[in-house]
């Protein structure tokens, strides 16, 4: 149980004005408290006051596994199949001073029950995902040091990748080779895209099947975890040779990249990260196929704050984790993407990732 963590969550819990969070079973809730159980159906959260106080709803057939996760840390209200969720959450929540209170909820809390607890409670439930992200964006030593090893495995994998990858194997074969050295190497939670040839034109791809063929190209998406902190990498490698569309895109690709990178500095203002990234890719005639945000922040989760996006009107500071992934997408043509992981510093940045962004040929 990290009780720094949760008075952290406290503090930013009053900066919001919130009488408290719900936080259900998830990677945020995991990040809390160092536990999340499976989620069904049933309604199951940890509640956090404004005052620091916690307590745990959830059915009785969870109510062991809660109690040996969390020791005597919350106080656990639990009820039977049969019997009403709203009314053991309205007897919880008014011996907590929450009723007629507002509560953030986190991005696993499902609709349906929400939305049942707040009209059978006397609360009302708003969006909690910013504070929730605010109380992890400034990472400490110990999660920078396993952003760094989590990189590095990344980077290590890709380089056997590069000599495993050849005509005649599937997506599928590609993306597992990948998961398993990750694995072996100690990467926990790892996963991986390849998407090739036009699938590559799709920046979510999820499919596996498609072969790969002599003159292709792929865009390779990966990453695990190390003690809890994800990587997440990204290289566009091409296949028995480049054509000169293929290399002249690339090299938009790579050169928004590195202009992004180079902003991402202490201090910088976010959406000044994004033009200078955007700007090379937009000057080159192809604003409308650069349809993503630049980045995402990292760390206990693949995505979370803060997102490197023209909107998001902040300053980078130091401890702040995120990827800078700049592409070119031409939909059921080609796609490609360069995607590292920015560490902001006191003096400037970090690219954790340190795998070649050269033109890379598998021949």
């Amino acid at each position: 149980m990290n009780t720094n963590r949760l008075t952290n969550l406290t503090t930013h819990i009053k900066k919001a004005g919130l009488s408290g969070m719900l936080v259900c079973p998830s990677e945020e809730l995991l990040f809390l408290t160092g536990f999340s159980p499976m989620m069904c159906e049933r309604f199951q959260g940890l509640f956090v006051t404004a005052k620091g106080e916690g307590f745990y709803v959830c059915n009785t057939l969870y109510k062991g596994e809660i109690e040996n996760a969390y020791g005597n840390r919350f106080k656990v209200y639990d009820w039977l199949d049969g019997e009403s969720m709203t009314g053991v959450c309205a007897a919880a929540l008014n011996e907590h001073g929450l009723k007629g209170g507002t509560l953030g909820v986190n991005s696993s809390a499902q609709a349906f029950n929400v939305l049942d607890i707040a009209k059978d409670c006397g609360v009302t439930f708003v969006n909690g995902l910013s504070v929730l992200e605010e109380a992890r964006i400034i990472k400490n030593a110990e999660e920078i040091e396993n952003l760094r090893k989590a990189a590095r495995i990344a980077d290590d994998v890709f380089k056997l990748a590069v000599d495993y990858i050849k005509p005649g194997l599937k997506e599928g074969d590609i993306s597992r080779f990948l998961i398993e050295k990750m694995a072996e190497a100690g990467g926990g939670k790892p996963w991986a895209i390849v998407a090739s040839g036009p699938n590559s034109s799709y920046p979510h791809y999820h499919g596996s099947g498609r072969v790969i063929l002599e003159r292709d190209m792929m865009i390779l998406d990966f990453g695990c975890a190390v003690n809890g902190m994800y990587s997440d990498m990204s290289r566009t490698v091409f296949v028995g040779g480049i054509t000169d569309e293929e290399r002249k895109l690339y090299g938009i690709v790579l050169e928004s990249n590195e202009a992004g990178e180079a902003k991402a500095v202490n201090g910088a203002y976010i959406p000044d990260v994004d033009k200078a990234s955007r700007d090379i890719i937009d000057d080159a005639g192809y604003k409308s196929n650069f349809i993503n945000r630049l980045g995402h922040g990292i760390g206990y989760m693949i995505h979370e704050g803060p997102d490197i996006k023209k909107n998001n009107r902040r300053n980078l500071e130091p401890g702040m984790a995120f990827s800078v992934e700049p592409g070119i997408y031409i939909a059921g043509k080609v796609g490609m993407r360069v995607e590292d992981i920015v560490l902001v510093t006191e003096e400037g940045n970090e690219i954790l990732n340190k795998a070649s962004k050269d033109i890379t040929i598998i021949v």
